[in-house]
């Protein structure tokens, strides 16, 4: 019998870990996705944010607001 065998025989492995502890619980799983889709947001949103600033830098300050007129 080889080591993986024997692991699963264990009942050890990283995705049977990982089914226990998150998936075999539904109310679990649904906090840990919807906790999941906030943070992967948050970390998409800053990172863009990030790249964009980092692509434009000096390009848009001279623009002026949106509805308002600039004073001669």
């Amino acid at each position: 019998m080889d080591s993986t065998a024997a692991a699963r025989g264990r009942g050890g492995g990283v995705w049977e870990g990982l089914y226990r502890l998150l998936m075999r619980r539904n109310s679990v799983y649904v906090t840990f996705v919807v906790a999941g889709a906030f943070v992967g947001e948050r970390v998409v949103d800053y990172g863009v944010h990030k790249l964009w600033d980092y692509n434009n830098a000096g390009k848009y300050e001279d623009i002026p607001v949106l509805g308002q007129r600039q004073l001669e």
